[in-house]
Order: structure tokens, then sequence, then C-alpha cells
């Protein structure tokens, strides 16, 4: 996702979308329903983030923390893990 950027044609599909994106020092992980990848970035950019960046999409899609699920039903074999210290 590029804000401001030009859209690329292929991206034009909807889908479940996870992401990754920053307001000042801190950074958020989220998922979009249903969104092409403009619609993400339009989203991202109502909620005031300065940078976003698309990781997945499709029915791989999925986030969890702190016991609250979004996604499959079904496992998956590979994730991005996000471990506070």
């Amino acid at each position: 996702m590029v804000f401001g950027g030009n859209d690329d044609p292929k991206q034009g599909s909807k889908g479940n979308r996870s992401f990754v994106a920053n307001k000042g020092n801190t950074v958020y992980i989220g998922v979009v329903h249903s969104a092409t990848v403009s619609e993400s970035a339009r989203i991202l950019k109502a909620l005031s983030m300065e940078n976003g960046l698309n990781l997945d999409n499709g029915g791989s899609t999925a986030l969890w923390s702190g016991g609250y699920k979004v996604g499959p039903g079904r496992d998956l074999p590979n994730a991005i893990l996000f471990v506070r210290r």
C-alpha cells in the first residue's frame, strides 16, 4: 500500500487483508475484511496512519491477539509473530 500513489490494477480484487501500519512510534497490526488494497489504504489513511504495508490476503489471512482470533479455522503453515519483551 502506498498512500498517494497510483493503484496497481492487479490489486483490484477483494479479500481479507492483513496489514502493519504506524502512527508516530506506535505500530498497528490488523485485518480488513473484504477489501481491495486501495480500500485498505483508504481505511488506514482515515485512521491517520502514516505508513501501511499489505501483508497477506485471502483464505490464509488470520490475526490472533490476547485470545481473540480472526481468520481461518484451519492450521496455517507459517506466521509472523510479534512478541513483547
